[in-house]
């Protein structure tokens, strides 16, 4: 087990000591908008007024990893940025080093654990009283009731991999911040800021690791799918927009098969397929995008939530792609995001596998 570090300051303080001890150049964080008015994960430098730095802020507009890619994938910063990440955005960043979208030199990653979200329809807040009993649920150690459904049955909500570990869960968010450091660099940084070991009570959460458990196993029940009929009915409203495929931090790919050649119909294409049925529904192949895109990424899906939060129709995209994503992971036998030096699925190939699937 890691030692724990009472730091004895708050987020705020933490950050700026960050930058008065020249540990980092700049910092990716949740921020407060000007003028109050909503919430962006942005990039900062020192002379920011850090009180505005809201890390564990309840909301996600963004999956922060399609961040950190797009300012890492060409090359890494001249000097070290640290980074706020929820626990599944820092898995998705691994995932996106591994096919090099993403590079972790000088990065500094910081996580923390993680009570979930709110969905963030038509970029609403959650009101100050949802945040005190959200707040309160995170010094009790439970599951708020409102958050998101796949955040109700996450059980990877406790950070791996990251050079800082921030525990929050059975403490709080306002409180003076512990702190683990796993990695060199994070011990690099402890020494750096001239923490010592402390000891501090360990946060029971055993039975929200349980609850966990059991809400996982009721949403993977209210996903399942026994037949194409049933498959239809859950995407049977979507319009064809792809906006899951554009939040999704694992659907990396510039040139999208989708946009491809493949699917610019023609005239002629229309005339033979209504040949054989008669009639067709407008917009074509909407099911068959979602099957495609899970096949893609679903060894890697992190189960985020972003692409049901952005949803205009209200399917429940998270939580069918979390129940398939989980299949395809246990087939391989892989956890996205927990290890950065363990090959993904789809880029490895094995001429005796799944060999079963064939019959």
């Amino acid at each position: 087990m890691e030692k724990i570090y009472d730091s004895q300051m708050n987020v705020h303080d933490f950050i700026k000591a960050m930058f008065e001890k020249n540990i980092v150049s700049g910092l990716g964080a949740l921020t407060q908008l000007p003028d109050n008015k909503g919430i962006s994960y942005s990039l900062l430098s020192d002379g920011f007024d850090f009180q505005k730095c809201m890390p564990f802020y309840p909301v996600m507009p963004a999956n922060a990893a399609i961040a950190v890619s797009k300012l890492t994938r060409e090359t890494s910063p001249s000097s070290p940025i640290a980074v706020f990440l929820r626990p599944c955005e820092l898995r998705a960043l691994i995932e996106l080093t591994k096919i090099k979208q993403a590079r972790l030199d000088n990065l500094i990653l910081i996580s923390f654990d993680c009570s979930g979200v709110f969905p963030f329809k038509d970029g609403k807040y959650p009101t100050e009283d949802t945040l005190k009993r959200y707040d309160q649920s995170i010094k009790e150690a439970k599951i708020n009731d409102t958050i998101r459904q796949v955040c109700k049955g996450c059980e990877n909500y406790q950070p791996e991999g990251a050079d800082i570990a921030i525990s929050i869960i059975g403490r709080g968010v306002h409180e003076s911040l512990a702190l683990s450091f796993a990695t060199e660099k994070g011990k690099s940084i402890q020494e750096k800021m001239g923490l010592t070991a402390s000891e501090i009570q360990p946060s029971t959460i055993e039975q929200l690791t349980s609850d966990k458990k059991r809400n996982k196993q009721e949403l993977f029940k209210n996903t399942q799918i026994s037949n194409l009929d049933e498959l239809l009915d859950v995407f049977d409203t979507c319009i064809a927009c792809r906006a899951c495929s554009y939040v999704c931090p694992i659907c990396y790919c510039k040139n999208c098969y989708f946009d491809s050649q493949t699917f610019q119909y023609y005239p002629e294409n229309y005339a033979q397929r209504l040949n054989k049925k008669n009639t067709l529904r407008l917009p074509l192949d909407r099911i068959f995008f979602h099957m495609g895109r899970l096949s893609h990424m679903g060894s890697s899906c992190v189960a985020c939530g972003m692409c049901s939060d952005v949803c205009p129709v209200d399917i429940p995209v998270s939580e069918m792609f979390k129940a398939g994503g989980q299949n395809i992971q246990g087939v391989f036998n892989y956890q996205p995001g927990q290890n950065l030096d363990e090959p993904m699925p789809l880029v490895t190939y094995q001429e005796k596998e799944l060999h079963e699937m064939e019959d």
